[in-house]
């Protein structure tokens, strides 16, 4: 609680681990707070008869493995802004500025100041100052061609916005913000890497730790993940391209299916995805539902033994 307080991560592990929690007991489980009680390790010991089970629980942003992490992009935005501004009040068309970093944007004032001097001299020269190792480039749009040919505010899409700056620089995930005048003008500012992300190697990387430093391998453990931006019908799409073909696969099914199959992860039974839940107020008690995506190790002796299917009831 009191480290959810002082960081970035707010208090989404508070509420992962309490939701985990309340499923195992809704499941049957007499459950021990293990890390609390312990002073480390894994999160809980889950009880049911004769049946024992290790539960970690962690949780993964947008940011995790991602070389722009969206709290420095809207400190550097903030920094942009006075520049985008003055632009904006000087064009009568759409205007994009794409910023290339050489890698990963940071917290520091020096490296958003060196971008914004970057910004300034390409600006001065058209786009022709290369001489920055943030990259700078510029691009004019006709608005009655762009999406932002619109009455209001509320008639501009964001998916359409988005399709729109990848048809002009050929990159669809790039952070952005935009100073618009439907149907007038407007000036978007893209933010990438040159680098590439590793969203699915920093989510391996945590996992694996977790595997081997948290869980004690003297029973079933069970790796409980939840992709905090990532919503049900998203969850269920990627689990509905399940493949048992590696080719047909997607790449999340491949690397857990990889970290399954390492020997120091034998002790690991599954590994468990949460979505974004559903919550609802019925009579004035409020419930969270959502659906989750298991991978079972198939080297477990008790892969098979439908007792330790916790996370995949109905």
């Amino acid at each position: 609680l009191v480290d959810g307080l002082q960081t970035d991560k707010g208090l989404l592990s508070l509420q992962h681990e309490i939701s985990t929690l309340v499923h195992l007991v809704h499941v049957g489980f007499d459950v021990e707070a293990h890390d609390l009680e312990s002073g480390g390790g894994f999160d809980f010991l889950a009880r049911r008869g004769e049946l024992e089970i290790e539960v970690e629980c962690k949780l993964f942003s947008a940011d995790i493995g991602r070389k722009i992490h969206r709290r420095h992009s809207a400190k550097l935005f903030k920094v942009l802004m006075p520049t985008i501004q003055k632009v904006f009040r000087d064009v009568n068309h759409g205007l994009l500025i794409r910023i290339t970093l050489p890698d990963r944007l940071t917290g520091s004032p020096n490296q958003h100041q060196e971008i914004s001097v970057a910004l300034q001299a390409s600006l001065l020269t058209n786009g022709s100052d290369t001489s920055q190792q943030h990259k700078v480039s510029l691009y004019d749009f006709d608005i009655a061609r762009s999406p932002f040919i619109a009455a209001s505010f509320q008639e501009i899409k964001r998916e359409k916005v988005i399709e729109f700056i990848a048809s002009l620089t050929g990159y669809k995930n790039s952070t952005l913000m935009m100073i618009i005048a439907p149907s007038k003008g407007a000036v978007i500012v893209t933010l990438e890497s040159a680098k590439s992300d590793a969203v699915l190697e920093g989510i391996r990387r945590q996992l694996r730790d977790a595997a081997v430093d948290q869980l004690t391998g003297e029973r079933p453990g069970c790796l409980v993940a939840q992709l905090s931006d990532l919503t049900t019908e998203q969850l269920l799409k990627l689990a509905s391209t399940d493949s048992s073909v590696r080719q047909g696969a997607s790449g999340l099914q491949v690397m857990t299916s990889d970290l399954l199959q390492e020997p120091s992860r034998k002790h690991v039974h599954s590994v468990v995805y949460k979505a974004q839940t559903q919550a609802t107020d019925f009579a004035g008690a409020i419930t969270e539902r959502g659906p989750t995506y298991v991978f079972k190790n198939a080297w477990h002796p008790l892969a098979e033994d439908i007792r330790y299917s916790i996370f995949d009831t109905k």
